[in-house]
């Protein structure tokens, strides 16, 4: 049985998946490192059980402190390969604000943080079962080039920020889905986010806020365009 657990960080979600090897998905910022650590060793995950660092994407907030953990437990790390640059550099591509709060948080959030060389550069889908977890990695871009998402046997859909739930980072209605603050290419979010639908997503497990109820996801999708 898999069991993914929420870990709510400084500025984003990272996710712990208990499967037969625990795979942490995303890292959040650099100073959430000493964070992960704790809740690792509190579900009873140490440094050299983890079998995978996996990233939704390649932004500060997602992969931070990617190079503590992997420092900490020498677990390969993956991203795809469109956004490894981004990892390797230690700083974000530009991105493209999609409303009026995303222009004022652009000038707030460091999009620098320590540089970390991938190990693994992730195709557009992969099955899980070599790391232990039931579930697989889907190519879904749109918020960034190399944006995927893990889908899990259980319907469970790890997005990163493919989508946002709720206002302000999820303070506010955060089953509310909607499109993230930063976005390569809007369209592309609805196509990616329309092929999780049909490949069984129930419930998808943001970066921010959420989760999200598929139900309420296929709704947000008609009203925009996407259906």
């Amino acid at each position: 049985m898999t069991t993914v657990v929420q870990i709510r960080l400084s500025l984003s979600n990272s996710f712990l998946i208990l499967g037969e090897r625990p795979i942490l998905v995303d890292t959040g910022s650099p100073k959430d490192g000493n964070k992960l650590l704790r809740h690792l060793t509190d579900h009873g995950v140490q440094g050299r059980d983890l079998a995978l660092i996996l990233h939704t994407h390649g932004h500060s907030d997602h992969c931070g402190s990617t190079r503590q953990l992997k420092d900490a437990t020498s677990a390969p790390t993956a991203i795809h390969s469109a956004d490894a640059a981004v990892m390797d550099t230690g700083k974000n591509q530009a991105t493209k604000p999609t409303c009026l709060t995303a222009r004022l948080l652009h000038l707030l959030v460091d999009d620098r943080f320590p540089s970390v060389r991938p190990d693994i550069l992730l195709p557009d889908e992969m099955d899980m079962k070599a790391f232990g977890v039931d579930g697989k990695v889907v190519y879904t871009p749109g918020h960034t080039a190399g944006s995927i998402s893990v889908l899990l046997s259980s319907g469970e859909a790890i997005v990163g920020d493919l989508l946002m739930g709720g206002w302000l980072g999820g303070m506010f209605r955060s089953g509310l889905p909607g499109y993230p603050y930063f976005a390569d290419d809007l369209r592309q979010i609805q196509s990616s986010v329309r092929k999780l639908l049909d490949l069984g997503a129930t419930k998808l497990l943001v970066g921010h806020g959420g989760p999200v109820d598929a139900g309420r996801v296929g709704e947000w999708l008609g009203r925009v365009g996407g259906a």
